[in-house]
Order: structure tokens, then sequence, then C-alpha cells
């Protein structure tokens, strides 16, 4: 191409501005493919369902401040009453809920000599006979929980039961070959009590947002009695959660010998578990849409300045002959190489900030899909930020060239 020589030439005259927009592509590019990898992954562990009847759920937490009180009877009475409330589908006591931030992690073993470092760990949820309906969990194999398998851990006694319902995720986990059903596991390397699996589920996420594990869980059949905290998940029908959440507390707040410190339906909840991470995605796209927006309006005003300085050049190029479609080629192909060195250094910053993000931080390695697709967002944008002076330059007069400055 002829236009080449020239290009590089001009480059050479002006090249402080075309090394700061160079550098200024090549940062936006290293932010935005990180931000939004970012974005992509918070976005997807916001979106990932938990397992639960998320719009029909809700949690409640109540404490005993009374030491005296019979916290099993009362557990049993508020059993009994919840479970009578009209529109409640399911209720069951627990010691945690799916993405509350707070909860129990375990470890199973396949043979009783293996080695703790290669346990299975998942995370628990400690429920009665009604913990499979209440979390609205497809039972896919196997059978629920008996009424007489259900036992208290608390500071006194924290024996595994001897029965345990899994995850389809943990299932495959600890037994690959797809035949989890009916075997044994333990709790602890050299256990003597052997835990029979009864029954796999479908999916359920575990208490922690961002485990690498999340979907690792197991139902099994206990009553917590850490202190007085007590916690109660109810299920209701379609439509009617605010009035059996408002029952509900009244209820519960009948007890003169606890507070009732948390009634929240599980959205809310889900909301404040993942807040950062919203806050987060909002933060890195308003970061994402501000640099584009200002690496655009820079390659603009260079554009601009470059018209300006040159238009007896181009008035000259005119009147020898170039046409308007070689005037804006050669603006677009001056600002294409202008992109590409941008681009090209911006690759690497953006390798190279993933992996101090990544060090630093475990955000995760961007895939390298993130990388072409990133720069080939950046050449549009050079090239449609450039064609509004390419036109303008195109637009100026051949007789421009024969007149005095």
């Amino acid at each position: 191409m002829n236009d080449l020589g020239p290009i590089f030439r001009s480059l050479l005259r002006n090249k402080l501005g075309a090394l700061l927009i160079a550098l200024q592509i090549a940062l936006t590019l290293a932010i935005i493919t990180n931000a939004a990898f970012i974005i992509s992954e918070r976005a997807a562990d916001i979106a990932r369902p938990s397992g639960l009847d998320e719009p029909n759920t809700a949690m409640f937490v109540t404490n005993l401040f009374d030491s005296s009180a019979d916290q099993d009877q009362i557990r049993r009475d508020d059993m009994e009453a919840l479970r009578a409330i009209p529109g409640v589908v399911a209720a069951t006591p627990t010691q945690s809920i799916p993405i509350s931030g707070s909860g129990w992690g375990e470890d199973l073993y396949t043979d009783p000599e293996m080695p703790s470092n290669e346990s299975i760990s998942f995370g628990n949820f400690m429920v009665d006979d009604y913990g499979l309906e209440t979390f609205d969990l497809e039972l896919v194999a196997g059978r629920n929980f008996r009424q007489d398998e259900i036992v208290k851990r608390g500071f006194d006694s924290l024996e595994f039961p001897k029965v345990i319902i899994v995850s389809q995720a943990l299932a495959d986990e600890l037994f690959p070959d797809g035949d989890a059903l009916g075997k044994t596991v333990w709790d602890e390397p050299n256990g003597e009590q052997p835990v029979e699996i009864i029954g796999i589920y479908d999916h359920m996420q575990n208490a922690w947002p961002h485990s690498s594990n999340v979907d690792r869980t197991a139902l099994i059949p206990a009553y917590a009695g850490f202190g007085g905290q007590m916690i109660y998940v109810v299920r209701t029908e379609p439509g009617r959660l605010d009035e059996v959440m408002q029952e509900t507390e009244s209820y519960l707040s009948e007890n003169r010998s606890r507070i009732v410190d948390i009634v929240r339906s599980y959205e809310e909840q889900k909301k404040r578990t993942y807040s950062r991470d919203i806050a987060m995605v909002k933060l890195l796209s308003a970061v994402i849409i501000v640099l584009t927006a200002v690496t655009g309006l820079g390659i603009v005003g260079l554009a601009w300045f470059s018209v300006t300085q040159r238009r007896k050049q181009i008035g000259t190029r005119r009147a020898l002959g170039a046409t308007r479609f070689d005037i804006v080629r050669y603006f677009m192909v001056e600002n294409w190489m202008i992109t590409s060195a941008g681009v090209v250094i911006g690759a690497i910053g953006s390798v190279g900030l993933n992996w101090f993000l990544d060090t630093q931080y475990s955000v995760g390695r961007v895939p390298l899909w993130y990388l072409p697709l990133g720069m080939l967002a950046l050449w549009a944008l050079g090239q449609l930020a450039v064609l509004a002076p390419a036109r303008r330059a195109a637009a100026i007069p051949p007789a421009l060239a024969t007149r005095s400055v």
C-alpha cells in the first residue's frame, strides 16, 4: 500500500500523541479483559440455582435466653405449630442454609484406612425427616430419613448419624463408578462408626457462595443443639410467603423465653450474601464503560488534531488526484496501526495483570479467548472513533492546497 510510507513518517512527526493513545488502548485492554472475566464469574455465581424453592422459602433464627427452658420440647412444639400454619408446605430445623455464608463443612472417607489428606470434603445440613421436602430436593435414588434415625448433635455429642443423604455431585466424587447408593463411608480416618448412604438428591449448593466444591453437599438426620440458637426453614405454597412469614414471626414471638433475631425470605438472604459481588459487578461495569468512552474520545481527539494540522497536506493530496475514499482509508489505516500497537502491548499487560490478580486474590485465569475478543472490540472502537474525523478530512477541497496560510 502506497500510503504506508507517508503514514509512518506522519506518526514519527507526532509520535508523542500516537504513543499516548497506544498506551491508553493497551491499558484499556488489560483492564477490561480482566474486569469482564471477573464480572462473568461473579454473575455466574449469582445466577447459579441454590437448589431450593427460592421464591417460596424463608428462614427464622431465634435465641433462647432462658437456660432452664427445654430446647428439645420447644423445637418439637415449634415444628408442629409451623407445619400447621395455612400455606406452609414443609418446615425443618437446621443449622444453616445454602449460600448463607455460614455453615458446616465435614469430611467423608470411602475407606476407614484412607489417609486424612485424601478425604472428600462437603457442606452438611442438619435436618429432620421434612428436610428434603422443605429444601425442595428431588430424591433421584434411595429413601428419606426415618424419625428414629434422627440424633442430636451438640457440644456434648458430635457423633455422626448412621445414615446420610448426599447430593449427586458428592456421590459422584465419593464413588466415580456411579454406584453410591447403599455404600458405606466414614466421617473420620480410622473411624469406627460406618455411615450408610441411603439416598441421593439432585442438587443443592453449600453455605459458601465461592466454594470450589459448591455442589458437594449432604443432609444428615440431626438436631443442632449448640447453645440457644435455633434456625428454622419454612417452604410455602406459591404466593403465600409474606403471610406465612408474618404468621410464623407472630407465633415465635409468643414464647417469652427467646428472642426472634432474623425473619428473612431466602431471596433476601441470597441478595445479602451476594451484596459485595453485586456491587463489584456494577463497579467493574462502570469502569469498562468509562474506560471505553475515554479511549474512544482520545482516538477522536487525536484524529481531529491530526486533520486540523494537515489540512493543507490533505488538500494537496486531493489536488494530486486522491479521492475521498483514499483520504478516509489513509486515516483509517493510520489509526489501525496505532490501535494494533496498543492491543499488542495490552495483550501482554492483560496476561500480566491476570497473573498478579490470580496470585494475590485467586480470581482465576482469564480464558485465552477473552484476549482476541477484547482486541477485536478495541480495533472496532478505533475504526468507529476515527470515522467521523476521516470523513471530515475527505471533505477538504483540493483548492485549499493553493491558498496561502
